[in-house]
């Protein structure tokens, strides 16, 4: 399983702005607004979201440098994961290239040069299966829409300036559309060079315990609704109320329903397109799969044992029942194939807390 190119959410950053009023008949000069979209269309990113350096992971000889460049101070994820931009209007661009191996892996530096989109890694490649941009389009209530952008084709072209980095970038997307990018700033990649592969699945059969239950409504598609329901072990949760804090378990499940329906009903495993994209329809739930050691998406158990490391059973097959109880309180029952052929199963009666 290789490293984790998904990084984890990261906090909101507030900018303030002091104005000096000894004059109280002259109105403080507003700052100038920033152009997020230049006059052609090139759409402004002003910073990075985070970066990797993997150096020469895969004994290919070469370095595998991949970061996030963006135009919103706030990141979020998805039910399934994935980071977004959490403003609407901006934008989040993960960029995966392969070029020489960084002279000073613990200060990995992105080498000069242009890449060229290629499906098989190689120096001075764009690689297609991690690249690729996240829209924010509108906020409606409290939920927003976000849209992926996939290509098809694109270059990116990569100079060191006095202001850190200055990164041009032309795709052309799966419809056929063009879209350009550019970003000047700084920017700093972890050092993941180092690091060794392994597995962070549990093996063998596990049994969940829940004794509360949260869910998300994240949007309304148009022929379904999209549940996230986390189930835990234990009521000491962390800050964001999204893990467990303490040794104990949750059950991360990404499920579609019939719109207004609710969680009640009846789900089977999600099928996945030839682009490795659940194709979303009432009745499924999305399976799970790891990037890297960190992070799992989809549907997955998530245990953190007793000295406080985090072991995954990602979801990929199996079935489940949300019935919904005269007194309020759910059943879920549920049985799964997890990804190292275990049997990861629930049969929960209890209070679901739904969550805007």
């Amino acid at each position: 399983m290789k490293l984790n190119k998904i990084l984890a959410l990261l906090l909101a950053a507030t900018t303030l702005f002091a104005c000096n009023n000894d004059n109280p008949t002259t109105d403080p000069e507003e700052p100038e607004e920033e152009k997020l979209v230049l006059e052609d269309g090139t759409i402004v990113l002003n910073r990075c979201a985070g970066g990797i350096y993997f150096g020469d992971f895969w004994d290919e000889g070469i370095g595998d440098y991949y970061f996030l460049l963006t135009n919103d101070e706030k990141i979020g994820q998805t039910e399934a994961g994935f980071d977004v931009p959490m403003t609407p209007g901006r934008w989040l661009l993960m960029v995966d290239v392969w070029g020489a191996l960084s002279e000073d892996h613990t200060n990995p530096i992105v080498p000069e040069g242009t890449y060229l989109w290629n499906e098989e890694c190689g120096e001075n490649v764009l690689t297609a299966g991690y690249t690729l941009a996240t829209e924010n389009v509108e906020q409606v209530g409290e939920q927003f829409r976000i849209v992926d952008h996939y290509f098809s084709d694109g270059t990116v072209t990569v100079e060191h300036t006095s202001k850190g980095y200055k990164i041009a970038a032309t795709f052309t997307t799966t419809e056929g559309k063009e879209m350009k990018f550019i970003f000047e700033g700084e920017m700093t990649l972890e050092d993941k060079s180092d690091d060794e592969e392994y597995n962070p699945e549990l093996d063998g059969d596990v049994t969940v315990n829940p004794v509360i239950g949260r869910t998300y409504l994240y949007e309304s598609l148009e022929n379904c609704d999209s549940h996230v329901l986390m189930l835990f072990s234990s009521t000491n949760l962390t800050y964001d109320n999204i893990h467990v804090n303490e040794p104990g378990m949750k059950l991360h499940l990404g499920l579609y329903n019939h719109p207004g329906a609710g969680l009640a009903g009846s789900y089977v495993v999600g099928t996945l397109n030839e682009a490795d994209i659940l194709i979303k329809e009432p009745g499924v739930f999305y399976p799970g799969r790891m990037y890297g050691s960190s992070t799992a998406l989809g549907s997955f158990l998530e245990v953190v044992k007793d000295d406080l490391s985090v072991e995954y059973a990602v979801l990929v097959d199996g079935e489940l029942t949300i019935t919904e109880n005269a007194d309020g309180t759910y059943t879920v029952v549920g049985e799964f194939l997890s990804g190292n052929d275990g049997t990861i199963s629930c049969n929960w009666t209890g209070e679901i807390v739904q969550h805007l």
